[in-house]
């Protein structure tokens, strides 16, 4: 590679001095110039020092880079040939975006000279027209290569993006990229610290309007990704008296001890974290640690506080309005910038040599839930799906990292267990709910550290847009739990109570049934079935613990009328003009 003076060279290369050093996809004519300098990923490369590239189809590939980040923090790539290919990664790219997750796609274009004369997966004006798309998602985030003197820059403008936690494409003309490319190093970047004057501002201000008032610590997955959050959300609950509230990502800034912790918000949402975010109240002040404006947390509702201040390191995350979320909150709202952790120390400091005269809380109650939910299966073959959840919940080990795909679990998962646990950590790309990604997320954490022990609960429906995969990935040692119920469920639970009054079949959430231990064994997974008593489950968990063994498929079975945590959507839906 060091030999080549290409524009294909400088690209890899310029993504390896960012620490890209891995991609997932599948090779093909628009990207063959590209994909012939990188290794072929094997097990014993682990992390890579030079980039490699692990071949799978190119659904799953598009949530690799974002299982990457999150578990590990680095950044990985996605690498797709023209056309369909583009299509196929394009769901990751939305939940990258959807989540601020910074992630790289490369794609291939048609090369200048075939335009006009109906190249084959022709993406140019007059075929797909694909690059107006990708820009209209993602404006200055789409990097079209079509002049590979500029190259140079926009390497640099992607490294800045990334800095931002946004994802990237690169958009290449295979043509362009052959020429001859200049080399040039990244330019040196400066890290934002602290906003000082902007800072003091904000504590002068908080103190005054807390003073007296209840204050509402609310967690996202902002803060989640800051490996220290978990201390430090413990010490500001405390010093403030203040009940603590976190999104379903942001539950891995919140310790498993936090005697304030009161749950999850919006959807799967706890009872006790429900009645409190619901009837917030003008003296109420929201202290938020990075903000989640999507319809599962808010519900499209305002956050009705009287004040909300607003700590992010991210400037331009999806759904801001000129880069703050004042039209989500229906009081007063404040930003504050710069690093989560250097700031809650800060605050911390602060608080320390003058504590906060807060309307302080008590501590959240024993059980978080109120709600009557039915205790066990109505089918003789299924499990008790809360039994189930909560006899996994007690037997995380540390070092492990879950994905919930769409499907019950990541409904019904946060519901039951209430509580995180410190030893794992759980991720749901829920704003963009496309079904499937969680299984590319898994792979991606596995890649990025293959010492994780990665866990991807996924549904029976979610299933069908993987499954083809199962065989590229045998050898990564994933857990898969595949939530068997032979329907879509969440859309089943929900049309019982949107239309009522429809007929059964009309719902259009019936599965046939998949035999999916043979589907895994003929794909060269190990595979069981979780009994309907839960009696091997103990066994099943160490088995997922045993190191350096080959990945396993667990089916559970699990009847679908067993409904469980909030559905605060389904709600909203029953009292518009649907029916």
């Amino acid at each position: 590679m060091s030999r080549d003076r290409s524009g294909n060279q400088r690209l890899i290369s310029g993504l390896h001095e960012m620490g890209v050093d891995l991609f997932a996809g599948v090779n093909g004519g628009g990207i063959i110039h590209l994909t012939k300098m990188l290794s072929p990923y094997t097990q014993q490369s682990g992390c890579p020092d030079l980039p490699t590239l692990f071949t799978v189809s190119e659904y799953v590939a598009g949530f690799v880079p974002l299982g990457y980040h999150v578990a590990t923090g680095g950044i990985g790539g996605c690498i797709a040939t023209t056309g369909a290919a583009t299509k196929l990664i394009s769901s990751g790219i939305t939940d990258a975006k959807f989540h601020n997750i910074p992630a790289v796609f490369v794609v291939g274009l048609n090369s200048t000279g075939s335009i006009g004369l109906a190249p084959l997966q022709d993406v140019s004006i007059h075929g797909a027209h694909i690059v107006p798309q990708l820009q209209a998602e993602l404006g200055d985030s789409c990097l079209v290569v079509d002049d590979v003197t500029k190259l140079g820059s926009q390497l640099n403008q992607a490294r800045s993006i990334l800095l931002q936690s946004r994802p990237v494409v690169f958009a290449c003309h295979p043509d362009v990229l052959s020429q001859n490319a200049s080399p040039s190093l990244l330019e040196k970047v400066r890290f934002d610290g602290v906003e000082e004057d902007a800072f003091q501002h904000f504590l002068e201000d908080f103190m005054q309007r807390a003073h007296r008032h209840r204050v509402v610590l609310l967690v996202t997955d902002e803060a989640a990704r800051n490996a220290g959050m978990r201390s430090l959300t413990t010490q500001l609950s405390e010093r403030l008296g203040a009940p603590t509230l976190w999104t379903v990502n942001g539950s891995s800034g919140v310790s498993e001890e936090n005697p304030y912790g009161y749950g999850h918000i919006g959807f799967g949402g706890n009872d006790a974290a429900a009645h409190i975010w619901e009837n917030l109240e003008e003296g109420d002040v929201v202290l938020a640690l990075g903000f989640e404006p999507g319809e599962y947390p808010l519900n499209l509702e305002p956050i009705s506080a009287g004040m909300v201040y607003h700590l992010t390191a991210w400037r331009t995350p999806y759904g801001h309005s000129e880069e703050n979320f004042a039209h989500h909150c229906q009081g007063g709202y404040r930003k504050v910038t710069g690093d989560l952790e250097l700031l809650t120390n800060r605050m911390l400091e602060m608080f320390e040599r003058k504590p906060p005269a807060t309307d302080r809380q008590p501590v959240a109650p024993a059980s978080l839930n109120s709600r009557s939910i039915s205790s066990e299966a109505r089918h003789v073959a299924c499990v008790d799906f809360p039994e189930f959840l909560m006899r996994l919940h007690g037997s995380w080990r540390p070092g492990s990292v879950g994905f919930d795909d769409v499907c019950m679990s990541y409904k019904d998962r946060p519901y039951v267990t209430q509580r995180p646990r410190d030893a794992v950590r759980f991720y749901s790309t829920y704003h963009g709910s496309a079904m499937g990604g969680a299984f590319g997320m898994a792979v991606g954490a596995k890649l990025a550290d293959p010492a994780l022990n990665v866990f991807c609960f996924s549904g029976d429906g979610c299933y069908r847009l993987y499954g083809g995969a199962l065989a590229e990935c045998a050898h990564l040692g994933i857990s898969l739990f595949i939530i068997n119920n032979g329907s879509y469920a969440i859309v089943e639970q929900g049309l019982h109570k949107i239309l009522p009054k429809v007929d059964y079949a009309r719902y259009h959430s019936s599965l046939p049934p998949i035999d999916f231990l043979q589907a895994a064994t003929a794909c060269g997974w190990e595979s069981c079935r979780v009994a309907s008593d839960l009696s091997n489950l103990g066994q099943i968990i160490d088995r997922c613990y045993e190191p350096r063994r080959r990945s396993v498929l667990i089916e559970v079975p699990v009847d679908p009328r067993q409904e469980i945590g909030r559905n605060p959507r389904v709600e909203r839906l029953t009292m518009q003009s649907y029916l």
